[in-house]
């Protein structure tokens, strides 16, 4: 029998996923390719090895089951008379770096020698790890309690594998095999949420210094208007693109955008109180919008504990019952397993120039969570947002704007993509460079060194980059992939639409 061509596409679904939350993906990906002309049948494929608690077992075991599971469907399509002449990998949120990991396997092991890799997509993925930026006390209990809780998987978010080079650093340097196996990728996409969606922020997801649109958190009576404007009673304005037959909903991070604030020396205009405040032209700090920021901070911190409260009783009985079983079948699955991370120090130890050191200490094992079904896995989602809104809610409003010589108005026109590949941290030494400190200085984040190597080298890479604006819900993280039938996912739908329609090549 004469072999054929197929299109294997991947689906990688996230922390505490199931197979089921890519259904809306899967079937959209498989009508367009009905619609399609290609002659490569479209194979489209949802991991099922890391389902549920064995999310926590580490991106590294995870993506080197996935890998595995690759392969065995190859062969399984072989066998059936199929060749696998192109590839495509989708992930979703965690399931884009096991989805990275993974790819760095299949380099190694030659898979890329006779298939084409063709597509690869992220959906809210943290590339840049999920360490909280800042120093206050609560930021750095939360980024040292957290990673306990997520186990092997926590610890790797966390930048807190290893002293020296984590897991998510080693990933994005571009002579490993993680880095060159994403690179021969024609296509490198990924989708990211601007509002509600915390852990995986535009900086995290979108792969930035900065995060121009903080705004939309720390303040929910600013929004985004059908043609991209953010006004403000002072004058001040964020002008924005959206994709034509995508608005309001999907952003062109290509397209010429400004930064426009109005600047007063003498008053020194602040960005948090005109963000978080919303105040009137003069922006002066009075005790009145010092005393209203404070409310403001102790608001949120009522939300979060109201939630805790409402879900708590949910929370202790699943944490309770299954705390010490998941504890011992991590550990025995760590171990069982660990024979698979002997390749993961082959992979990083070929004699490369300058090739980072790796340590070879499988990390603790894991104190699992439970896997909420549905409508309280997108509650449990919103609970996590609501603690880390409350954690990095601020009462610093004197952090300066725009400083320029006279007064008057300053403006930036730039695009997306490239404000997020400016380090403000490095010393400006053209004019360029100081303007673009000038206006953009309000949104630095105190990233760490670690996380910056990572943007700076992971935006080496020609990503398509999609900032995604959902609005009717606040589970934005599981509404950018509509993962299971909710009324309030139908900007999702836009989403996925313009994935298949626009990103996606076959």
């Amino acid at each position: 029998m004469e072999s054929k061509n197929c299109h294997l596409v991947v689906l990688c679904h996230g922390l505490w996923g199931v197979s089921e939350h890519f259904a809306y993906i899967e079937a959209q990906l498989k009508n367009h390719a009905s619609l399609s002309s290609s002659k490569d049948q479209l194979i489209v494929y949802t991991t099922k090895t890391n389902e549920r608690f064995k999310t926590y077992d580490g991106i590294d075991l995870c993506g080197t089951r996935v890998a595995e599971e690759i392969l065995a469907e190859a062969l399984r399509l072989q066998e059936q008379g199929l060749t696998v002449s192109k590839f495509s990998v989708v992930g979703y949120s965690l399931g884009g770096l096991i989805a990275r990991y993974a790819i760095g396997v299949l380099h190694y092991r030659g898979f890329f020698c006779n298939t084409e890799p063709v597509n690869f997509t992220s959906f809210c993925s943290p590339h840049v790890g999920v360490l909280t930026p800042g120093q206050s006390v609560s930021i750095k209990i939360f980024n040292w309690l957290v990673p306990v809780l997520l186990g092997k998987s926590g610890h790797q978010l966390f930048l807190k594998d290893s002293p020296t080079v984590p897991l998510l650093k080693l990933m994005s340097l571009p002579h490993t095999v993680f880095y060159r196996g994403l690179a021969k990728f024609k296509n490198i996409s990924l989708y990211s949420n601007i509002r509600s969606d915390i852990r995986t922020s535009w900086w995290c997801s979108g792969i930035s210094y900065i995060n121009p649109f903080d705004i939309l958190d720390k303040n929910p009576n600013v929004k985004i208007d059908q043609e991209g404007y953010i006004h403000f009673e002072n004058g001040s304005k964020f002008c924005l693109k959206f994709i034509e037959d995508y608005k309001p909903v999907v952003l062109d991070a290509d397209q010429p955008i400004t930064f426009t604030g109005l600047v007063d020396v003498s008053s020194k205009t602040k960005l948090n109180q005109m963000v978080q405040e919303d105040l009137p032209a003069d922006n002066d700090v009075s005790a009145q919008s010092k005393t209203a920021n404070f409310f403001q901070r102790k608001f949120k911190w009522i939300i979060m504990l109201f939630r805790f409260g409402v879900y708590l009783p949910m929370w202790v009985t699943w944490f309770v019952l299954h705390n010490w079983l998941q504890v011992f079948n991590s550990t025995l699955r760590v171990i069982k397993e660990s024979s698979k991370l002997a390749e993961f120090l082959e992979l990083c130890e070929e004699p490369e120039p300058a090739r980072p050191p790796l340590t070879k200490r499988l990390s603790e094992a894991s104190i699992d969570l439970h896997r909420l079904e549905h409508g309280l896995h997108d509650q449990g989602d919103e609970f996590i947002d609501s603690v880390f809104d409350a954690i990095t809610s601020t009462n610093d409003i004197n952090r300066s704007i725009f400083e320029a010589r006279e007064n008057g108005p300053l403006s930036l026109t730039t695009t997306i993509n490239k404000i997020g590949e400016f380090d403000l941290s490095a010393e400006p030494d053209t004019p360029d460079a100081l303007r673009y400190r000038q206006i953009l200085s309000p949104f630095k984040l105190d990233l760490s060194e670690h996380q910056k190597d990572i943007v700076k080298h992971l935006n080496r890479l020609p990503w398509r980059k999609f900032p995604i604006y959902i609005t009717k819900t606040n589970a934005t993280h599981a509404a950018a992939i509509v993962r299971h039938d909710d009324p309030a996912f139908e900007e999702g739908k836009v989403v996925v639409k313009h994935f298949v329609e626009e990103v996606f090549q076959q």
